[in-house]
């Protein structure tokens, strides 16, 4: 082939790119090959809008003739038309979409504004990209469509068909005793808190009330309840909650055998462990009442899912009581656990079903870990730490356990006599006394009226923010990501346990969380491979650096008359030698630790760098073989 037959190949190659992607895109098709299918609308989505009674109006706010919104937000605002149309298409006509630019001045503009859009500035004025959704004169809107939350935008445009359908949003009763509250007091400043995020996700689709461990009852009409890490509730707000589940409530449980964050609330100290977290009057736990047993004695942990933590020497150490549970550990039959891809759990027990106590208890066991990995280590030995010590003291059983489940049907009460007793006030210093119990508002319920559904986590410390997003800087703002589908998991079981299964689903559809498993499984077995021989390191150099201070010392009492001997100064020099070695000895350990890493990773690059150039000579040299094929 001359060199003009090839420059004429290489032209009609990219000619025949450029024609083909014309046609695509004026006939419309598209392949969506993500693995989540991130573009295409997932069948939840089309379950919920093919569920309408009543027609509903979308309309599109995007400003683009006389104000710009740059190419970034421009691309997104088609993106988002694009799915707004498969919405429509899949109502049976129930959705009708309309897209309006908002020009300034206008009464479009003004509608907008009376809808509650947030205005963008730009070099051309005020714009708009936001979402409006209307059913008869209910109107609710997105007034500002993220580019940063696409991988919820299926969620959220769900969610708002879903909200515009009802009148108002259910209400959830949080109970916690971890200072978890989405009130401010009056005359104070709001307080960054720690589930900050989870309480604003939460109060998206929920009337969300936060409640002390002694309050005294329920808020009305509460349409579910998440138990998050409470101890000691009071008498009567434990009651509350079991007679709410035994007249077929929905319950969120969140027990923790060790709370990380309750420790640093507690300044740091030892956490002296409650006999049990949830305690219903002196008699058994309300779990336990209710057939439903969390181990509370020992955490969990597992040798090949265990998470890099730092250190008392500051450096990471792989500790198995800190999991990341991938989709082999999780439950793909259950619509809340089915789409997510990664949990990470810290210090979590182990739930399981008291056998003989629930007998009309379905249990459905949503996180699971079994393997030869798989352990356990006594709660106490891993609240004592430090992080290296209880990591070399871990042993697996392979005993497999259950970290989260679901529990259905008909409970037994944790409270067999009824309504716990009225207390008087003490009075002169005298003890209180019990008062006639005065006459229920409603009768008791020994067993439940309805079914009911209990969720059981063995981990309260992985739905907080810490656990689960991570904050970075974005436009002069603070944004929120998720960090593992934890945030996720908590929101589609609460949702679903309201009865938005669909609407839960959603959530974690189109995640950009594709752990690199090969590297951390080399980081693993490294950590594994190399932390006893850098343990033995770290403590030869520690007695080699105390022999050094002690004979430093030696040389310092000169002015008190002392002599340093030829003996002593080569002792001295001799340590010296040793800390130098010991040294030289970890830091080659820590180099082959990291090695396999950072081989993989030069090898990844050479590959990005050939993977273009390669392809294009392989597709002309096709098309090479391909004409010469012709021309003979």
């Amino acid at each position: 082939m001359s060199r003009s037959q090839a420059l004429l190949a290489a032209l009609a190659l990219v000619a025949a790119a450029f024609f083909a992607n014309l046609l695509v895109s004026v006939v419309g098709g598209r392949v969506d090959l993500t693995e989540d299918r991130t573009f295409t609308l997932s069948p939840a989505s089309r379950r919920l809008v093919g569920k309408l009674d009543e027609p509903v109006k979308l309309e599109l706010f995007v400003s683009r003739a006389d104000v710009k919104l740059g190419a970034y937000r421009e691309s997104y605002a088609r993106r988002v038309e694009t799915l707004l149309r498969q919405y429509v298409a899949a109502s049976g006509g129930k959705l009708r979409l309309i897209v309006t630019d908002p020009k300034p001045d206008t009464k479009d503009e003004q509608r907008a504004q009376r809808h509650g859009l947030n205005g963008i500035r730009t070099a051309q004025g005020t714009g708009y990209l936001g979402l409006t959704a209307q059913q008869a004169d209910t109107v609710k809107g997105i007034g500002y469509l993220d580019p940063t939350r696409e991988k919820f935008l299926e969620y959220d445009l769900s969610k708002l068909v879903a909200s515009v359908t009802r009148l108002e949003r259910p209400k959830l009763a949080l109970i916690n005793t971890l200072n978890i509250s989405n009130e401010v007091p009056p005359g104070q400043d709001q307080q960054a808190g720690p589930a900050d995020v989870l309480l604003a996700e939460l109060g998206q689709s929920f009337q969300v009330v936060t409640l002390s461990n002694q309050a005294t009852e329920l808020p009305a009409g509460v349409a579910v309840v998440v138990l998050l890490h409470p101890h000691h509730l009071a008498d009567k707000l434990a009651y509350a909650v079991d007679q709410f589940l035994l007249g077929g409530g929905q319950v969120f449980a969140a027990v923790d055998p060790l709370s990380r964050f309750q420790k640093f609330q507690q300044g740091g100290m030892p956490f002296m462990m409650a006999p049990m977290a949830l305690g219903a009057s002196s008699d058994a736990a309300l779990l336990r009442g209710w057939g439903v047993n969390v181990e509370l004695d020992a955490v969990t942990g597992d040798l090949n899912r265990n998470l890099p933590i730092r250190g008392a020497r500051g450096e990471p150490v792989q500790y198995p009581p800190a999991i990341a549970v991938g989709r082999e550990s999780l439950n793909l039959n259950s619509p809340l656990t089915s789409e997510l891809h990664e949990l990470q759990l810290m210090e979590a027990g182990a739930v399981s079903l008291i056998s003989g106590a629930a007998k009309g208890v379905r249990f459905e066991p949503l996180i699971a870990l079994q393997g030869a990995a798989v352990g356990a280590i006594a709660t106490t030995a891993a609240n004592a730490g430090p992080f290296e010590k209880v990591s070399l003291a871990f042993r697996a059983d392979g005993k497999p356990r259950v970290v989260a489940a679901l529990a259905s049907g008909s409970f037994t009460s944790a409270f067999p006599k009824g309504a716990p007793a009225e207390e008087t006030k003490p009075a002169d210093g005298k003890p209180a006394t019990p008062a006639a119990p005065k006459a229920p508002a409603t009768p008791h319920l020994a067993v439940s009226a309805k079914p009911g559904r209990l969720l059981v986590v063995a981990d309260a410390d992985f739905l907080l923010d810490p656990f689960s997003v991570r904050q970075r800087q974005a436009g002069g703002q603070t944004v929120a990501e998720p960090a593992n589908d934890n945030l996720a998991f908590v929101l589609n079981s609460v949702e679903a346990l309201v009865g938005n299964d669909d609407l839960g689903s959603l959530r974690t559809k189109g995640t950009a969380l594709r752990p690199f498993k090969v590297v951390e499984d080399l980081n693993r077995k490294a950590q594994v491979d190399y932390q006893a021989k850098l343990d033995e390191i770290e403590k030869q150099l520690e007695a080699a650096n105390a022999r050094i201070a002690e004979l430093g010392r030696s040389q310092g009492d000169l002015s008190k008359g002392l002599i340093v001997t030829p003996e002593i100064q080569r002792e001295l020099e001799k340590a010296q030698k040793q800390a130098e070695k010991f040294m030289d000895d970890r830091r080659e350990i820590r180099r082959q630790a990291t090695e396999e890493v950072t081989s993989l990773g030069r090898r990844l690059q050479l590959l990005n760098l050939l993977a273009g150039p390669l392809l294009a000579a392989l597709v002309g040299l096709a098309y090479f073989l391909l004409r010469r094929r012709s021309s003979n």
